[in-house]
């Protein structure tokens, strides 16, 4: 059997403000992950707010890897945030105007999405991370294909809060079938964690 690595070249993985697995260090489950995977490269994506916390480790990380690795800086948004000034006063925050944001579940498309026409004339291309987990996207994928054909880049994660069994496979072979996403971001790398294989195993089914 083909490993995950063989089918999508590079990993994305997401750090918050909790990121530690038990006695380990996410470095440790990380660097485990990416070679058991036999991923070529990788990419690890920093909250804005926790920074400070993260951001020395993940460049040490990167230069003692032997795969090609970069970091991004990630902004967590709610109902109440306004994209537009988060742009104009983080510019120095957001490399190569690559806007990446973390929605929570309850962001509704019409608050997030008034925001797109304006940052995109700036030169902003934005992406939506995990945007499978937002509570409009799965009660109904129309939304985030909705998000996909106003020009944002979507990464989802094909498992948080996601149908169990059948209906989320049918569910992820509509999504891939359609191409309304662009990549995909690793949900877990902790392999103490029981759904870790699981989500390997889906994947790799999938695709």
């Amino acid at each position: 059997m083909k490993t995950l690595g063989e089918i999508i070249t590079e990993d994305i993985y997401l750090l918050d403000a909790d990121t530690i697995h038990g006695n380990n260090s996410w470095e440790e489950d990380y660097r485990i992950h990416l070679h058991e995977n036999e991923f070529r490269s990788f990419k690890i994506g920093i909250p804005f707010t926790s920074k400070h916390i993260y951001i020395e480790s993940v460049i040490q990380f990167i230069e003692s890897s032997k795969l090609d690795g970069s970091y991004f800086v990630y902004f967590n948004i709610t109902n109440e945030e306004n994209l537009l000034t988060i742009v104009n006063n983080y510019q120095s925050e957001i490399t190569n105007k690559t806007f990446f944001i973390l929605p929570e579940k309850n962001v509704k498309y019409s608050k997030l999405s008034a925001f797109f026409w304006d940052i995109q004339l700036l030169g902003y291309e934005i992406h939506i991370l995990k945007c499978d987990n937002m509570k409009e996207c799965r009660l109904s994928p129309v939304i985030m294909n909705k998000y996909w054909r106003k020009g944002a880049k979507i990464g989802i994660t094909g498992f948080s809060k996601h149908p169990i069994g059948f209906v989320r496979k049918k569910q992820l072979q509509e999504l891939i079938r359609q191409k309304t996403f662009d990549y995909w971001i690793t949900e877990t790398i902790n392999p103490k964690d029981l759904t870790y294989f699981d989500h390997i195993k889906l994947r790799l089914e999938l695709l």
